[in-house]
């Protein structure tokens, strides 16, 4: 691989006088590559998340997998009663500069016989109302383009030891607005919504893996996903982006939470937002250091000598910001344009190919214009669901069959024990019973079979015996089959032995 033809280091004299030594604005472009995915860091302080402090009530471990994100992104001021109803809002700071927060929701919730009125709103009014509002209309604009499953489903059938390649074979015929059934070849297990997700989730690790090529780890400090602009442009990577829209917008269509999380740029260019340097904070923190401290510090043309160009690694060569980039040297007049065109190029022109795939299908299950309603923070909401699980929201919005009731005392054991868990394993434990990591964003209240049916989660009793002691889930309709252990140890035992065992590829049982 060639090397870049100046140093690492070059050295900045500021208009302080002080000489002050900076990485050369390319060598992140230099060292780029696909790195293996990492552990994060154990976290020994308490989270902070604007002006919620929040005490952690275990102790953190390093997470094996990373995509589940350990440390909650949007926390809400009082985890201990969701009951009452929050929504993310914007404040305009001076410098025009903007602030997302929670902000607790003083109306009601609209009632139905408002929905009428609520679809003759303008996209404008909708556009600038809070989010409870625009997620409403934006349900009941996706509620218009579902065809009724009483005029047929779509099946999937997949392969379990080719699960990507079958999907590839398949996935342009399927018409994604009507209910589709996965269907595993040679398994039994029927599809009533739970292998839908799990085949959400699957595909999407697939395609992030760093095997893939198709995309790397963003440098911030959340576990989330750029694409590489060095990936590939040959028809089977281009094919795997199309198949990525695909998932992103059924699962968005089906109100399925996503276990993948993407870097900022991604989010503003489905919603098709411009790209600013603070986005290039959760995309890769060396340059946004680097450019914030262009355009925000005084030097002199002579102290650096860079052009508007930028080194490719991948083919050896130069690539021109703009016309005659070559000859164009950076200096303090210039700075903020070529910030904006360096921009430019890491999000949008060297990634082109794989984000016009990506949107191209993606658009085609949720337009466009639907999207644009949305701020990244509100459509991250609806992505990714509720980050942290309440086991209050948990227990106030469970069901329970056969012999069990609230009080029963394995019930008890069974809370007691979800209780001591961290948010890690809770989430394994949910993506067990439900398919998925996380809850909706209204919470526990709002969990779904297909068909967009509510569905509670529900705990059922049955027999407990030495030839299968273990709990056994029913993904599709949220379902746990709880076995009557006579011990707590008992329970405890085979509650942890299911959270402990690697869930990738294990289907639903209905």
């Amino acid at each position: 691989m060639s090397k870049m033809p100046f140093s690492i280091l070059s050295t900045i004299k500021c208009s302080s006088g002080k000489n002050i030594i900076v990485k050369k604005y390319q060598q992140h472009v230099t060292n780029c590559r696909v790195r293996p995915i990492q552990n994060q860091p154990v976290q020994s302080r308490n989270l902070q998340v604007g002006d919620v402090v929040i005490e952690p009530n275990h102790h953190h471990i390093p997470n094996p997998n990373p995509n589940p994100r350990t440390t909650p992104h949007y926390i809400q001021d009082d985890f201990q009663n969701r009951k009452q109803k929050y929504y993310w809002c914007k404040e305009l700071l001076p410098g025009s500069k903007i602030k997302y927060k929670w902000n607790k929701k003083l109306s009601p919730p609209m009632p139905a016989a408002n929905v009428s009125e609520m679809l003759a709103l303008p996209w404008v009014q909708i556009k600038n109302s809070e989010f409870p509002i625009k997620q409403t209309w934006f349900r009941l604009q996706l509620e218009k383009k579902r065809i009724p499953w009483q005029q047929g489903a779509e099946t999937l059938s997949v392969n379990k030891e080719s699960f990507l390649m079958t999907t590839l074979n398949m996935y342009k015929e399927i018409n994604w607005h009507k209910e589709v059934k996965v269907h595993i070849d040679g398994d039994k297990v029927l599809d009533a919504g739970g292998l839908l997700r799990e085949w959400a989730n699957l595909i999407m690790k697939e395609i992030v893996h760093p095997e893939s090529g198709m995309f790397q780890l963003a440098d911030c400090e959340d576990v989330s996903y750029k694409i590489n602009c060095e990936a590939d442009t040959d028809e089977h990577i281009i094919d795997c982006f199309k198949l990525l829209g695909i998932v992103v917008g059924k699962c968005i269509f089906e109100r399925i939470p996503l276990n993948i999380y993407f870097d900022r740029s991604i989010i503003k260019h489905i919603i098709g937002q411009s790209i600013f340097l603070e986005d290039i904070y959760y995309y890769d923190r060396q340059l946004y250091q680097s450019w914030d401290f262009l355009v925000n510090n005084k030097f002199e043309a002579d102290d650096i000598s860079e052009f508007f160009v930028i080194y490719r690694k991948s083919k050896g060569d130069y690539y021109e910001l703009k016309k005659g980039g070559q000859t164009i040297q950076l200096d303090m007049d210039n700075c903020q344009e070529y910030v904006n065109l360096c921009i430019d190029y890491y999000t949008n022109i060297s990634v082109k190919p794989f984000l016009t795939a990506f949107l191209s299908t993606l658009y085609s299950i949720i337009p466009k214009q639907l999207l644009s309603l949305l701020e990244p923070l509100e459509l991250e909401m609806i992505l990714y669901g509720t980050p942290f699980i309440d086991i209050n929201d948990w227990k106030d919005n469970t069901d329970y069959k056969g012999a069990y009731y609230r009080t029963h005392q394995t019930i008890q054991w069974f809370w007691e024990i979800l209780e001591q868990l961290d948010q890690f394993n809770l989430a394994k434990f949910l993506q067990f019973c439900t398919g998925s990591t996380r809850t909706p964003v209204e919470g526990f209240r709002k969990l779904e079979s297909n068909r967009g049916n509510c569905s509670k989660f529900c705990i059922e009793s049955v027999p407990y015996t030495k030839a299968n002691p273990y709990p056994k889930a029913h993904t599709c309709f949220n379902r746990l089959e709880l076995p009557m252990y006579e011990t707590r140890e008992e329970i405890e035992s085979y509650l942890k032995a299911v959270i402990q065992a690697d869930m990738d590829g294990q289907f639903g049982m209905e």
